[in-house]
């Protein structure tokens, strides 16, 4: 406990109270946030690191209660998204974070009044809902206008790709033939080796799915051809080699 209070010496304090009719407070632990590898998210001289921040206040509500007190603040950030959460306050002025510091010890936020509202339980599960359902309305216009969009592009397209080849027709009566994927943007290429690439899984995919050598008299008459096909080809290199020492013409022995 007594670790705890000292580390927290270096913090200023702030009280937060839900609304006028509720007596009970809440206190909030800020300092300037400065350490020696500072992310640009976080610039020195204009963020504030807090700490014990309820759970029912959200981004938009600390926002609001500093720009109250000191300055306009241009970003929020949570580390700890849930239970008590530490954020990262950051305002557009360094005059805006000198003044968050020199905040006396006693200062009260009221965050429930007629400017700011703090929603919490049924009523903020029931705003979050809404605000997640897409207005069909909305969602139908953006597709109808990018879809417009889409086909003006390929209209232009088609369009200068045909100018370019009347172009190149008159200039030196050579035609440039451009590649035009109808079979899909993800199709294969039709190469030589593409297919011989394709033919040879097939193939191998045929062959697993056929049984070779499933019973003993297969194995054996298998081992025989084999052990034939060996003796036969040692015989023709026999033959060959004796072949090359009779055309030879330096005979030394």
């Amino acid at each position: 406990m007594k670790d705890n209070k000292r580390s927290l010496k270096s913090f200023k304090k702030l009280w937060i109270q839900f609304d006028e009719d509720n007596i009970d407070k809440h206190q909030l632990f800020f300092k300037e946030h400065s350490i020696r590898n500072q992310d640009l998210e976080h610039p020195r001289g204009k963020t504030l690191f807090v700490l014990n921040i309820p759970p029912y206040v959200t981004s938009r509500v600390l926002e609001k209660v500093f720009g109250k007190l000191c300055g306009v603040v241009s970003s929020v950030f949570f580390a700890t998204p849930k239970g008590f959460k530490t954020a990262y306050v950051v305002f557009e002025k360094e005059s805006a974070l000198e003044t968050a510091l020199e905040l006396p010890e006693n200062s009260t936020v009221i965050l429930n009044d007629e400017q700011h509202v703090c929603l919490t339980g049924l009523a903020k599960w029931c705003r979050e809902y809404n605000n997640s359902i897409c207005n069909e309305e909305r969602m139908k216009m953006e597709i109808e206008n990018y879809m417009k969009n889409y086909d003006q592009r390929i209209i232009d397209k088609i369009a200068n790709e045909k100018a370019r080849a009347e172009e190149d027709e008159d200039n030196d009566g050579w035609v440039t033939v451009t590649g035009q994927k109808k079979r899909g943007q993800f199709a294969l290429a039709r190469k030589e080796s593409v297919i011989n690439k394709v033919q040879e899984k097939e193939e191998q995919k045929n062959k697993k799915k056929r049984l070779l050598n499933f019973y003993t008299f297969q194995i054996r008459e298998s081992k025989k051809q084999n052990l034939a096909e060996l003796r036969k080809k040692f015989e023709l290199d026999k033959k060959r080699l004796q072949d090359l020492k009779s055309k030879r013409t330096f005979k030394p022995f």
